[in-house]
């Protein structure tokens, strides 16, 4: 029999996280639940990094199941963004850090300012003036409509933190504190569950969106092990060929690279173990290149790397209206592919064997493949005729 969420569990740690405000290099809030998580949970431990990312970690109890490999679960804790650089005349000056698209972002539109130390907003506002370069936003101006913007808070798009609407997460920010949600969902249950199988941690970076900063500071300052499975855990932007309610995606790769397949095929293992329990459970294998995420920077520094994503609606808050014209709207995330991550991420903890180097033979796979097709044998022969 195969783990199943409990979706109530799931649900209330997204909330947690999700109405905490972020920006990239300004995590605080995030941070902070992830650290009230693991405090109220004996069987992690919590360390931090010298750039301040987070590694919770869960070790299973015999000798033997230590010494293997953890599998590490990676997620970013920030999200595209403004800071507050000044705010005079009641005229609050910002600098945004990720990426939002020309034209989305346009005079008009709601934000909301937050202080590092309070998940409830200080103050709202309203964009004035808004400033492009080479296609991407890079700075606005808004009037303060109540409340304060400080220099050193941060702005966010006014929508609401948490909310469930037609079977759909719907938020501020589901990229990318959603996949951090699933991670500490999935180590919530291997703590459970008492696995006895393999060590399972969480990296939680910083500032993924201003060019993997975090990432690439743990990769030097040697914050996980390089025999280390890891698995970036991201939201994705959805396609047609890729939609939202097909399920969780197991993802081949990236816009820059493709991923370490034995580790992909480990991950496409333990879901059809699912599905071969649970005919209802839902599953993609994809290629998602939309943009490139953190499994790309541990595979060039020779780590062993794969992914899994959430389909992701209204990437980085770009949003289309009904006459076509281009706005900011909230992320949103099926709420039953939200689920799948999770369940897909604890079968596999379970199931260490599968994560050894040389575990997923490819080769024998596409002999085992051929056979069941009965090409190769006696009595159906290939004809070359």
């Amino acid at each position: 029999m195969t783990f199943t969420p409990d979706a109530a569990t799931a649900l209330h740690i997204a909330k947690d996280l999700l109405e905490q405000p972020t920006a990239a290099m300004r995590e605080q809030l995030p941070r902070r639940m992830i650290q009230k998580f693991v405090a109220a949970r004996p069987g992690l431990t919590l360390s931090q990094d010298a750039a301040g990312n987070l590694i919770v970690r869960y070790e299973p109890k015999s000798d033997a199941a230590r010494r293997r490999a953890p599998l590490v679960l990676v997620a970013h804790l920030d999200h595209p963004g403004f800071w507050v650089e000044s705010c005079a005349d009641g005229v609050a000056k910002l600098a945004f850090k990720g990426y939002v698209g020309e034209p989305h972002a346009h005079a008009g539109l709601r934000v909301r300012f937050f202080s590092t130390d309070s998940a409830d907003p200080i103050g709202s506002g309203e964009l004035s003036d808004v400033a492009y370069e080479k296609g991407r936003l890079v700075a606005a101006t808004a009037r303060v409509i109540d409340g304060r913007a400080p220099e050193g808070a941060i702005a966010m798009w006014d929508f609401p933190g948490f909310s469930i609407v037609d079977g759909k997460i719907v938020t501020r920010c589901c990229d990318d504190l959603l996949g951090a949600s699933a991670a500490l969902s999935a180590l919530d249950a291997v703590v459970k569950l008492n696995a006895d199988a393999a060590p399972v941690w969480g990296l939680f970076t910083r500032a993924e969106e201003i060019g993997f900063l975090g990432t690439l500071e743990a990769i030097r300052h040697s914050s996980i092990p390089k025999d280390a499975c890891v698995l970036s855990l991201e939201c994705s932007k959805a396609f047609d060929h890729a939609p939202q309610g097909g399920g969780v995606i197991v993802r081949v790769g990236d816009r820059s690279s493709i991923f370490d397949p034995q580790l992909t095929a480990a991950l496409c293992k333990s879901a059809e173990l699912i599905a071969k329990d649970d005919p209802a459970f839902k599953w993609q294998r994809k290629l998602m290149d939309g943009g490139s995420c953190e499994a790309t920077a541990f595979c060039a520094y020779g780590f062993r790397a794969s992914g899994v994503a959430l389909p992701l609606g209204n990437y980085h808050n770009q949003a289309q209206c009904a006459d076509g014209s281009k706005t900011i709207g909230p992320e949103n995330v099926v709420v039953d592919d939200y689920l799948g991550e999770v369940r897909l991420l604890v079968e596999l903890a379970q199931h260490p064997e599968w994560l050894e180097p040389g575990a997923m033979k490819l080769s024998q796979m596409l002999l085992d493949k051929a056979q069941e097709a009965r090409v190769l044998t006696d009595t159906h022969p290939l004809c070359l005729e």
